[in-house]
This record gives C-alpha cells, sequence and structure tokens, in this order.
C-alpha cells in the first residue's frame, strides 16, 4: 500500500496527542495531588472510592448524631445534678423545721427559702437546650410543668442513631426526674408544696413526712442520673468506633485517590522526554514539510 503524505501526517499527529494526553493527566494530578479526577482516570478506583463515599456520608451523619446525643444528656446530666443539689438544700431546712425552738418569724424565713427553691426546681424541670425541652418526652416544643407545677408532657424518650442498628435514647423518659404525675414516680413539685406547708406551720409530722419523701426524690435524681450516665457511656463508645472508622476510610480513600508524586513526577519526565522524542522522529520523516516543523 502507499502511505500518502496526509496518512504519516495524520499518524504523527496522533502519536504527539497521546504523549500529550498523558502529560496533560500527570500535570493535573500533580496540581490537585489527586490521581483519580474523574472515573475514565481509573474506573475501578473509582468504584471504589464511590462506595467508601457513600460509608464516609453515613458514618459523618452518624458523627454528628453522636454529637447532638452528647449534647443532650450532658445537658440534662448537669441539670439533674443541680436539682440533686437543691433538693439536698431541701433536706437540711426540713431538718432544721423540725427544730422545736424556732419562732413563727423563723418558720417563714425557711418557708420562703423552700419557694424559692421550688422556683429554681421549675426552671429546671423546663430546661430547654438545642432549640427543644429536654424533661417533656416526645414534648419538646412546650414547658413539660405549667405554672401550677403539673406534667404536660408525656413519658417517652427521644432515640438517635448512632451507627448502623445502634440507637441510644439521647433523653431520659419524660417526668422521670421531677415527676410525672403518676404513682409510678415521686411528684418533686408536690413534696416541696408540702414541705413548705408544713415548715411555715409548725407541724412536725407533716414535716417528717416530707422529709421522707425528699429521700425518695433524692433517690429519683440520683436514678435519672444513673441512666443518663449509661447513655453517655454509650455515646462515647459509639464515638470510638466511629472515629476509628473515620480514619480507615479516610486512609482507604487516600490510598485509592491520592497521587505517588514521585512515581507521578518520573512519569511525566519520561512522558515529556517521550513527546520531544515523537516530535523530533515526526518531523525529520516529513522531510521538513509540513506543519510539525512550528511544533
Amino acid at each position: 500500500m502507499r502511505v500518502t503524505e496526509k496518512q504519516r501526517f495524520v499518524l504523527s499527529q496522533l502519536r504527539i496527542g497521546k504523549q500529550r494526553v498523558r502529560q496533560i493527566k500527570l500535570t493535573e494530578q500533580l496540581s490537585s495531588g489527586i490521581r483519580v479526577n474523574r472515573p475514565s482516570d481509573d474506573s475501578i478506583a473509582a468504584k471504589k472510592v464511590s462506595v467508601l463515599q457513600t460509608e464516609y456520608s453515613r458514618i459523618e451523619q452518624y458523627q454528628k448524631n453522636v454529637e447532638a446525643a452528647h449534647r443532650l444528656l450532658t445537658v440534662a446530666d448537669h441539670t439533674v445534678g443541680e436539682s440533686s443539689n437543691t433538693l439536698f438544700r431541701l433536706k437540711e431546712i426540713a431538718i432544721r423545721g423540725l427544730n422545736s425552738s424556732m419562732t413563727p418569724s423563723d418558720r417563714n424565713n425557711l418557708a420562703e427559702e423552700i419557694a424559692t427553691l421550688r422556683d429554681h426546681m421549675m426552671t429546671l424541670a423546663n430546661t430547654r437546650t438545642e432549640n427543644r425541652y429536654i424533661f417533656g418526652g416526645y414534648a419538646m416544643s412546650t414547658p413539660p410543668y405549667d405554672n401550677a407545677f403539673n406534667f404536660v408532657g408525656d413519658t417517652n424518650t427521644t432515640s438517635i442513631a448512632v451507627g448502623d442498628s445502634s440507637l441510644v435514647k439521647a433523653t431520659i423518659p419524660g417526668g422521670s426526674a421531677f415527676g410525672d404525675g403518676t404513682a409510678a414516680t415521686v411528684d418533686v413539685f408536690d413534696n416541696i408544696n408540702q414541705l413548705e406547708t408544713a415548715v411555715r406551720l409548725g407541724i412536725e409530722v407533716d414535716m417528717q413526712n416530707e422529709l421522707e419523701r425528699l429521700e425518695e426524690s433524692i433517690e429519683q435524681g440520683i436514678e435519672a442520673r444513673r441512666f443518663i450516665g449509661l447513655q453517655l457511656s454509650r455515646v462515647e463508645a459509639s464515638k470510638t468506633i466511629l472515629a476509628y472508622k473515620d480514619t480507615e476510610l479516610r486512609a482507604g480513600m487516600a490510598q485509592l485517590k491520592d497521587v505517588d508524586f514521585t512515581s507521578a513526577v518520573s512519569q511525566l519526565k519520561v512522558v515529556e522526554n517521550a513527546l520531544q522524542a515523537t516530535i523530533a522522529t515526526s518531523s525529520r520523516l516529513m522531510k521538513g514539510t509540513s506543519l510539525l516543523d512550528y511544533l
């Protein structure tokens, strides 16, 4: 077959074009630091990266859930802890009220302090964070205790996914720390109200009864903190596991995507030398009669 000048030119252009494509690809990889910029760079690696990225997105969401659960539980823990401190102070007042040498004025002063502490407990029971009330179950947008100290929430808990088939309770059952209005819990506010009345009137029997109920209220708070502590432990365990998975996934994607700079620089040098050699060879073959002389 007769090889025409045009065929020589086209073949030369194809050889030069292939070398330039390789040159551009390597230059792009070196500038971006990424070996797989598009599926055509390495279809197998690109598919694996896609799978890993999907898994990484899930891990990121679980990590966000863990942080949200941790914030809610931490606030609940601090709040219930403060309520326990308040109940211990009320216990001290109740014991002082049993002193028969107290005057009516002394008792009124103690009763006023009890009323102040009751209002403080109300503030704690209606604690709001993350744009939600945390002690009212699913009733997140309204205070769980009304102005008459009645529980108006529900007894549910909010669960948050922190892993595949892994849930943690981000809130305690509504009403479990301060009373839900049923016999299943101690009504802390009724306990405080009755104590205030007994101290103000100096009724020793009633003060003794409310002091015993205070012990139950304190124990109820301790149980609520124990529940919170268990959930916080699960959150911390999930956080550790997710951090490990995060590191492993990042390493896996980096191994597939990132450029080996030493190897890439070496390849680029080879390609540039090959390109120059191809241009020189093509120019000689065309005997100076083609546009290759100007490339």
